[in-house]
């Protein structure tokens, strides 16, 4: 089996103010339940194999919709390997506690009621505009019977206010060590806001986590101080440009979305018509396809500017290779085989560092960090040492 080589921008241009090598960046992109599994893995097993310096070390955190959950974690001075363990857990977790899915009932119930009255207002519109309407307006004036999102992220909020509230631990950006920077997006204006930076920062973390982690359709747009604010993997995926402007030298990405890739191989239809792959599983496997494709090549487009624009930094991705997409990481918000996720970007990123050994050791090098060598990989830290270890509240 090939390893895929991870993705290393190196730049030495003179565009902006220069980096300073021994400040290091870590970002977190987007990537749903199963992106952050896999950012866990991937982490565990890069801070595995640092000499000397624990990924909690690092300058700045950069945390786009469920990145942003990991990296305030991670932030916040919890270990990658922690987060490992628990993940792993064969019976619970800290995902087992956020209530991810719990239905936005409240809004489902105000759209259901009010439908009678939506459905007559639609038609009388249809019917006073009929020489210019057509069927597409009528239908697309029936979203109003769908709710903001089927899903609250209260859980989410409360469960991480509460666990940052503990001893040694804050919910306020100001306090914390390290700078945290979280995305998202204004629903009304499409504007992008980083919560942390300076004038930015006096809104709660669990707040700005709840707010970047608002898939839309899925979750409801979570409101601050009077905004709607959704995803902020919206805009891009990854915002690597955050690091960039608090001169990190070194930029660790992990980025979970990439686009799939199938044999081509056809599904058969029940009524016997042959379509491909990803046609025959329906709409759904299609946006999720076109979404993939869109923030994938967004982030390499970035890539290839911040080669230009920005001064001796060193950016280094992570990434799962498309064909083991399939298999493992089809639906973005499945919370199912989550040991099988970690297990798989875990070994995968042990086996992209040996391949690589030799060029990250420069560049690692440059910015103070040792990498070491190869060691057995023939299997991931043990699960049951979560039990001793805690939940990743540690």
């Amino acid at each position: 089996m090939t390893t895929s080589k991870l993705k290393l921008v190196s730049s030495r241009g003179s565009t902006t103010a220069r980096a300073l090598p021994l400040r290091r960046g870590l970002v977190c992109a987007g990537g749903g339940v199963t992106g952050a599994i896999y950012e866990i893995g991937v982490l565990a097993a890069l801070e595995e194999r640092l000499d000397g310096f624990s990924l909690t070390e690092c300058d700045v955190f950069v945390g786009v919709s469920a990145g942003s959950y990991v990296g305030t974690l991670v932030a916040s001075g919890v270990s990658p390997s922690v987060l490992y363990r628990n993940a792993t857990h064969p019976r619970t977790s800290d995902l087992d506690q956020l209530s991810l899915f719990r239905p936005n009932l409240g809004e489902i119930v105000s759209r259901l009621v009010s439908a009678p009255v939506t459905v007559a207002r639609s038609l009388r519109d249809f019917y006073e505009n009929r020489r210019d309407a057509t069927v597409t307006d009528l239908v697309a004036s029936f979203a109003g019977l769908l709710p903001s999102g089927f899903f609250l992220l209260d859980g989410l909020e409360a469960w991480l206010a509460s666990w940052l509230s503990e001893e040694g631990r804050t919910n306020d950006f100001r306090n914390l060590a390290r700078k945290l920077r979280v995305v998202a997006v204004a629903l009304d204006t499409g504007e992008t806001r980083v919560f942390g930076e300076p004038g930015n920062d006096a809104v709660p973390i669990s707040q700005a986590v709840a707010a970047s982690c608002a898939l839309p359709g899925f979750f409801r747009p979570v409101r601050i101080d009077g905004v709607d604010y959704i995803d902020g993997g919206v805009r891009k995926t990854a915002h690597i440009s955050l690091a960039l402007k608090d001169r990190c030298g070194l930029v660790l990405c992990v980025n979970p979305i990439v686009p799939a890739r199938y044999a081509l191989s056809r599904g058969l239809l029940p009524d016997g018509r042959e379509q491909g792959a990803l046609a025959s599983r329906g709409l759904l496997s299609i946006l999720d396809q076109v979404f993939r494709l869109t923030l994938h090549s967004r982030l390499q487009y970035g890539l290839r500017r911040y080669r230009r624009e920005s001064p001796d930094t060193d950016i280094v991705v992570f990434e799962p290779k498309p064909e083991e997409l399939p298999r493992l990481m089809r639906n973005i918000m499945r919370t199912s085989g989550r040991i099988r996720i970690a297990e798989f970007a875990y070994r995968s990123t042990l086996q992209k560092l040996d391949a690589e050994y030799a060029r990250l050791t420069r560049v690692f090098e440059r910015h103070g960090m040792r990498l070491r060598p190869a060691v057995s990989v023939s299997r991931a830290p043990r699960r049951p040492e979560a039990a001793r270890t805690g939940t990743a509240a540690g």
